[in-house]
C-alpha cells in the first residue's frame, strides 16, 4: 500500500476525470489480487472531504468541491478487488461512499497452506518394520498364487515324462544309431576320427588344458594359521569381539547324536545368543531330541516344520535379526579354537567367504583310508577355489561352512532355484548373477565327517543325508546336476556380467565346470573310438593323465600342506589315492546319464523358489508373530544325563509349529525332502 500523496489543485484541473483508467507500464507487472483494502479507501476519501484536501489516488478524485456546498459523488460498488480481508475489521459507512453490494460483503477466503502431513507413527513398532511386515505378507501371498500356478495334475506329470523319455529314445535310435536311415553319429564320430582328425592333436589340447587347471592353483600358497589364543573366560568381551555382529546358524535333521560337540566347539567362538539351531523335518512336533540336547549349552532352538535344509537356512536368515553377518554350517562341522570369523573381508563385491575344510573320522581321527582320500580331495578343492576367488571369483562356496552378509543372502534366495540338492551350488550362481563375488579364507581346515567307504558300508548312520558311502552321496546327490549345470555355467558365461573385470577370473572357473562335464559326457564315446583307432598311441596319453595328476598332488602334498601340517599318508597318496580317483571318474561319467534318465521325473514336478513356496514364508511369518508375543522361552533348567551343562546360560526356544505341516499323502510325517529325493531315485 502506498502513501496518500497530495495533488495540487491546477494539476487535478487538467485530469480526464469520466475516462477508463489506463494502466502504467509498471502498474500491469502488479499481480492481479494485489486488492486495496475498502476501509483504506474510504478513509481516503475521507481526507479528501477534509481540510487536508489529500486523495488516496486519482481514481477517487473529483470536481473540487463549492466552499458552500457539499460536492455530489457519483454512487459506485465495491468491486471484487476491494473487498474486506475480514469483517471484524470493517468501518461503519459515514455516507460518502455507497456500501458493498451483498453478494461482495462475503470475505475472501484466505489461502491456506499446502503441506503433505506425515502419516501418524503405529504403536505397534517402527514404519520401517511396519512396511517389512506388510512386503512379506505381499510375498506370502504372491507366493499363494504361485504356488497354485506350479502345481501340475498328475495325467501333465506323466505326460511331460514320457515325452521326454521319448524323445531321449528317438535322440538314441536316429541320431547315435541311425540305422537304416543314415549310419548314425557314432560310426561318423569313428570316421572323423580315423581319417580326419589328428588324435595326437585332441590330446594335446585335453592335456594341455588339464595341467594349467591341475598346477595353476598351486601357484599360491594357504595362508598362514591364526593365532591360537586359549579362549580367556576372565575376559569374555575379548574372546567373542570377532563374531559380536555375526550369527552361526546350524541346519540340522534328526541331529540328536552329534550336535553336542559341534555347540561345545561354537560356544568358544561365539556367544551363546548368537547360535542359532535349526532342526527341520516334515513335522509339527521335533522328531528327535535336538532340543533337550541344546538346552545345557543355551542357544538358540529352533523347529521348522518342513524338511529342508535351504528352508532352515532362509528362516535362520530372518531369526538373526540384527546381526550383520551370518556363518552357516554343517551339524557336524566342528570349529577349531583359533577359528576366524573373517567379516572384515566382507567388503565391496565381495559377499561370501567360504572355509577350507578337511576330512576326519570319528572323534577328530584321521579315518580309513577313503577318509583320507576324501581328506586330500577337499584340501585340494580348497586351494583351487581360493586361486579362482583371487582372479575374480571361485564357482561357489563349501556346502559345509561359509560366510555371508545376510542382506545379500537373503536377496539370493530370490535366484537360488529351490531344489533341495546341491543348494550350496546354486548359492554360489546367484552370488555371482546379483554382482557378488566368493572368495577363500585358507588360513584354517574345518572339520567334517565323511563316508568311511567307498561301495560298500557296514552300516550305521549320519546326520543330514545320511550317505555312509561314497558312491551313493556323488552317485545320488552331488552328480546330479552336472548335466543341468552347464546350463546355468552357460548362461552365466554369456550373460552375466556384473562382477565387471573380476567376471574374467569368474568365468574361466566356472569355465572348468563346463568343461569336465563334457569329457564325462563324450567319454563313453571318445575313449572307446580312439583306443580302437589309436589303441598303442591313447593307452600311453591315458598313462601320461594319470601321471601328471599324481605329480599334481605329491607337489601339492609335500609343499602345501607340509607347510600347514596337514600331510596325507604316502601310502594313500601313492596307492589308495589313483585308484580311488580312477573308480570316482567312472561313477562321474555313469552318474552324467543316469541323471539324464532321472530328470524327467525330477522336473515333471515344477519346484518353486524359496520365496515362492507358501510354507516357507509361512515360517518365517510365525517366527516374525513368535518374537513379538511371549513364545521366546528362557529356561535354566538342565536336561538329563547333558555332560558338563553350563547352568549360567538361559536357554533360549522359538518354536515354529503354527504352519501346517503338508498332507500325509504327498509327504511323510517323519521324511525330510532329503529323504524324498532318495525315495524315487
Amino acid at each position: 500500500m502506498v502513501e496518500d500523496v497530495s495533488v495540487p489543485r491546477h494539476l487535478l484541473a487538467t485530469a480526464n476525470f469520466n475516462s477508463p483508467w489506463e494502466l502504467k507500464k509498471w502498474e500491469k507487472t502488479l499481480p492481479e489480487n494485489d486488492r486495496v483494502r475498502y476501509p483504506d479507501l474510504l478513509a481516503g476519501n475521507q481526507k479528501i472531504n477534509g481540510r487536508l484536501g489529500r486523495s488516496a489516488s486519482l481514481s477517487a478524485v473529483r470536481t473540487p468541491r463549492h466552499p458552500k456546498q457539499p460536492p455530489a459523488i457519483r454512487p459506485r460498488s465495491n468491486p471484487p478487488e476491494m473487498q474486506f480481508w475480514d469483517n471484524d475489521r470493517r468501518r461503519p459507512n459515514t455516507g460518502l461512499l455507497t456500501p458493498p453490494l451483498e453478494a461482495e460483503k462475503e470475505p475472501i477466503t484466505p489461502i491456506k497452506e499446502a503441506f503433505h502431513a506425515s502419516p501418524p507413527l503405529s504403536s505397534n513398532g517402527s514404519t520401517f518394520g511396519h512396511s517389512q511386515k506388510s512386503s512379506m505378507h505381499d510375498v506370502y501371498e504372491k507366493a499363494k498364487v504361485r504356488g497354485v500356478a506350479l502345481q501340475r495334475k498328475y495325467w501333465v506329470r506323466l505326460l511331460f515324462e514320457g515325452s521326454l523319455y521319448t524323445l531321449f529314445i528317438l535322440f538314441i535310435y536316429f541320431v547315435l544309431i541311425g540305422m537304416p536311415l543314415w549310419k548314425g553319429a557314432v560310426w561318423w564320430l569313428y570316421w572323423v576320427m580315423s581319417n580326419k582328425f589328428v588324435i595326437q592333436g585332441g590330446w594335446a589340447i585335453l592335456l594341455g588344458l588339464a595341467f594349467l587347471y591341475a598346477f595353476c592353483p598351486l601357484l599360491i600358497l594357504f595362508e598362514k594359521d591364526p593365532p591360537s589364543e586359549p579362549a580367556t573366560v576372565t575376559d569374555p568381551e575379548k574372546q567373542f569381539e570377532s563374531a559380536k555382529n555375526t550369527a552361526l546358524l546350524i541346519p540340522c535333521y534328526k541331529s540328536a547324536q552329534i550336535i553336542g560337540p559341534t555347540l561345545k566347539a561354537a560356544l568358544e567362538i561365539f556367544p551363546a545368543e548368537n547360535i542359532f539351531v535349526i532342526a527341520n523335518g516334515n513335522s509339527q512336533t521335533p522328531l528327535d531330541d535336538t532340543e533337550d540336547v541344546c538346552r545345557p549349552y543355551g542357544v538358540n532352538h529352533l523347529w521348522v516344520p518342513i524338511g529342508s535344509k535351504i528352508v532352515a537356512q532362509f528362516a535362520g536368515c530372518y531369526a538373526a535379526k540384527g546381526f550383520e553377518n551370518v556363518l552357516l554350517i554343517d551339524d557336524d562341522c566342528a570349529l577349531p579354537p583359533n577359528f576366524p570369523v573373517v567379516s572384515d573381508q566382507l567388503k565391496g563385491m565381495v559377499k561370501c567367504v567360504g572355509y577350507t575344510i578337511k576330512s576326519v573320522g570319528p572323534n577328530s581321527s584321521k579315518g580309513t583310508y577313503c577318509q583320507q582320500a576324501q581328506d586330500l580331495e577337499y584340501k585340494m578343492s580348497g586351494i583351487q577355489r581360493a586361486f579362482f576367488g583371487m582372479l575374480g571369483s571361485a564357482t561357489f562356496p563349501h556346502g559345509a561352512i561359509s560366510l555371508w552378509n545376510t542382506e545379500f543372502l537373503k536377496q539370493t534366495f530370490s535366484e537360488h532355484p529351490g531344489f533341495s540338492v546341491s543348494e550350496d551350488w546354486f548359492f554360489g550362481d546367484a552370488c555371482r548373477r546379483l554382482g557378488g563375488r566368493v572368495t577363500m579364507c585358507t588360513s584354517v581346515f574345518v572339520e567334517t565327517e565323511t563316508p568311511s567307504s567307498v561301495f560298500f558300508a557296514s552300516g550305521g548312520s549320519r546326520g543330514g543325508f545320511g550317505e555312509m558311502t561314497v558312491f551313493k552321496q556323488r552317485f545320488k546327490r552331488w552328480n546330479f546336476f552336472f548335466v543341468i549345470g552347464m546350463y546355468y555355467d552357460l548362461k552365466y558365461i554369456f550373460t552375466s556380467w556384473k562382477l565387471g573385470w573380476w567376471e574374467f577370473g569368474a568365468k574361466l572357473c566356472v569355465f572348468q565346470e563346463v568343461y569336465e562335464t563334457l569329457i564325462y559326457l563324450l567319454a563313453p564315446f571318445v575313449l572307446p573310438i580312439s583306443f580302437y583307432v589309436r589303441p598303442s598311441f591313447c593307452g600311453i596319453l591315458l598313462g601320461a593323465t594319470i601321471g601328471m595328476y599324481l605329480v599334481n598332488v605329491i607337489v601339492f602334498n609335500e609343499i602345501h600342506l607340509r607347510l600347514k601340517n596337514e600331510r596325507i599318508d604316502w601310502r594313500v597318496l601313492i596307492i589308495y589315492y589313483t585308484f580311488y580317483k580312477i573308480a570316482l571318474t567312472v561313477v562321474n561319467v555313469v552318474s552324467c546319464y543316469w541323471s539324464l534318465y532321472k530328470y524327467a521325473r525330477y522336473f515333471a514336478k515344477r519346484h518353486p523358489k524359496v520365496i515362492e513356496d507358501e510354507q516357507a514364508i509361512g515360517v518365517v511369518l510365525s517366527l516374525e508373530r513368535d518374537v513379538k508375543t511371549p513364545t521366546l522361552e528362557e529356561d535354566v533348567e538342565v536336561a538329563f544325563g547333558a555332560q558338563n551343562p553350563d547352568t549360567s546360560r538361559a536357554y533360549k526356544r522359538l518354536t515354529m509349529t503354527k504352519v501346517e505341516a503338508p498332507p500325509l499323502t504327498q509327504i511323510g510325517t517323519t521324511t525330510s525332502r532329503s529323504q524324498q529325493f532318495d525315495s524315487w531315485v
